[in-house]
């Protein structure tokens, strides 16, 4: 079975519960309480709009939390659902920061990956020792690790795929609401046997991404991304063909195509 994994990180968070040094927490604090307890529920709102004309909305529970990042949880069973689970997700971000960021020097990010509980991943059950109510599931896996390396790579207003997710998105009736960027590669630790990993960028195709002047400033990722425009379809598969064939025919190594909706 696959899931589909989301982290939202917030931008210029770290440099913001800095102005509080040797101060109270309650300047800052609530302003992360309020994230960590009314994002996900706008999340869940979005997603409901999103799928408002269908005959059921998709599930999507918070994983965990860790710093200043929430973890999403969901198991789209087609490339459709996949792909406006994204949409809905960015759509998002976007009014979580016109709502509560518009005076502060914050943004959000995300990234999306894939993880297949066939295969190497697996949930595992961690005893809930402080409230008493059971079990608390956690996943770990290559897939997993994977998804943590490359949130590095996102972006404020940004949300970073995989190539697993990418692929599944191009196969999707509505691929077009997506607008998708080769960004170049990067080497990610303990993936692809060390060779650079494709980076790619996702944001609504009908909303354009306004970036701030220091970020524009200080990072040559958001300032190459500034000009440049989503890369055509054709030349994201062939960069999927190219590493695909990179495994099998240097590490021997079959990586057939994500499949949604499998029964586990």
């Amino acid at each position: 079975m696959l899931r589909l994994f989301l982290s939202v990180d917030m931008v210029g968070s770290t440099e913001f519960k800095a102005r509080f040094t040797g101060q109270s927490s309650d300047g800052w604090l609530d302003i992360f309480r309020t994230f960590f307890t009314s994002f996900p529920l706008m999340v869940a709102g979005q997603i409901g709009f999103q799928f408002l004309d269908d005959d059921a909305t998709p599930a999507i529970d918070v994983w965990k939390v860790m710093g200043d990042e929430v973890l999403f949880v969901t198991t789209p069973q087609t490339p459709e659902e996949l792909t406006s689970t994204l949409i809905a997700v960015l759509r998002a971000m976007s009014l979580y920061e016109a709502r509560h960021f518009a005076e502060m020097p914050m943004r959000l990010k995300a990234t999306a990956w894939f993880a297949d509980f066939d295969g190497a991943n697996i949930e595992i059950e961690v005893p809930e020792l402080s409230s008493g109510q059971g079990a608390y599931l956690d996943y770990i896996g290559p897939d997993i690790d994977l998804g943590f390396r490359i949130t590095k790579f996102a972006k404020p207003g940004i949300m970073v795929l995989s190539l697993d997710v990418l692929e599944v998105l191009l196969d999707s009736r509505n691929a077009g609401d997506a607008a998708l960027y080769l960004m170049g590669r990067e080497p990610l630790k303990g993936v692809m046997f060390g060779r650079a990993y494709p980076i790619i960028w996702m944001h609504a195709a009908s909303e354009k991404v306004a970036f701030l002047p220091w970020e524009i400033e200080t990072d040559p990722l958001i300032a190459a991304a500034v000009s440049a425009k989503p890369t055509p379809a054709a030349e994201l598969r062939k960069v999927i063909d190219d590493m695909r064939l990179y495994l099998k025919k240097v590490h021997g190594r079959d990586r057939p195509a994500a499949k949604l909706g499998a029964k586990p």
